[in-house]
Parts: structure tokens; C-alpha cells; sequence
């Protein structure tokens, strides 16, 4: 896992992700309000603290932001019923209160302007209540 386990935004990848990667999340989480940044971990660390939905429930960050295909499955079946229109552009509410976003291919949209507003635009469902940014 990278980065504080009390942060208010968590990013779940399915793989490792590189440095360039987690420099832009962390930068997308303060300019959405979270002052901590965010942790990045994947599937594999989670189900190592007893499956997803236990360490989320644990760690009671704002927001949990899926960024591949593989995390927002995961997401799915930590959540069941209630995660199951988590789809990219349609946040949810799950777990009490949590907020599921879905941020596909963000490792890849890194080098491509338009892919990086898309995912920008997805990533505004994670900020914190605090902020104002809309």
C-alpha cells in the first residue's frame, strides 16, 4: 500500500501501478479536498486485511476510487447489490456512506490530454465534502 492508511480517498488498482501514477492521484486527492492525499493498494493487499469491504470499513475514507477494470469488479462484489450500477460517470453511495467512483484506464491516460479531462471529470465524484470544487 502506498500512503496513509487514514486517508479520506482510497484508489484501488487490480496491479501495481508505477510512481508517475500514484503522483497523479495523490495530486488529484489534494485538489479534491483530501489533505492526507490518498492510499493506493490493490486487490491483493486488500484481500490480505481480510477482504475489501472489511478494509474500507477499517480505514472510513470519504471516497474509494476504482482505477481498472479488475478494481471496479472488486468493488462490485465488496459491496454486492448495492455497487452494482458502479459503472465510469455514475457514482454511488454504498456501505453507509462511502462513495464508489469508477476511474477506468487512468494508468493510461496519463500521456492523452482528452483521456486525462475524461478521467478528471470522473475523479470530481471523489472530492471531499469540505471542498467546494463542483
Amino acid at each position: 500500500m502506498y500512503g496513509a492508511f487514514d486517508s479520506t480517498m482510497m484508489v484501488l488498482t487490480s496491479h501495481p501501478v508505477d510512481q508517475a501514477v500514484i503522483n497523479a492521484l495523490q495530486s488529484a486527492a489534494t485538489a479534491l479536498g483530501h489533505e492526507s492525499g490518498c492510499s493506493v493498494l490493490t486487490t491483493g493487499e486488500a484481500a490480505q486485511h481480510g477482504g475489501l469491504a472489511s478494509l474500507i470499513l477499517e480505514a472510513d475514507p470519504w471516497s474509494v476510487v476504482a482505477i481498472d477494470e479488475g478494481a471496479i469488479d472488486a468493488l462490485r462484489a465488496a459491496f454486492g447489490a448495492e455497487s452494482g450500477g458502479l459503472q465510469p460517470g455514475k457514482p454511488l453511495q454504498a456501505g453507509g456512506g462511502y462513495t464508489l467512483v469508477a476511474v477506468p484506464g487512468f494508468a493510461e491516460c496519463l500521456d492523452d490530454q482528452g483521456k486525462k479531462r475524461v478521467a478528471w471529470g470522473q475523479l470530481k465524484a471523489a472530492r471531499h465534502p469540505g471542498n467546494p470544487l463542483g
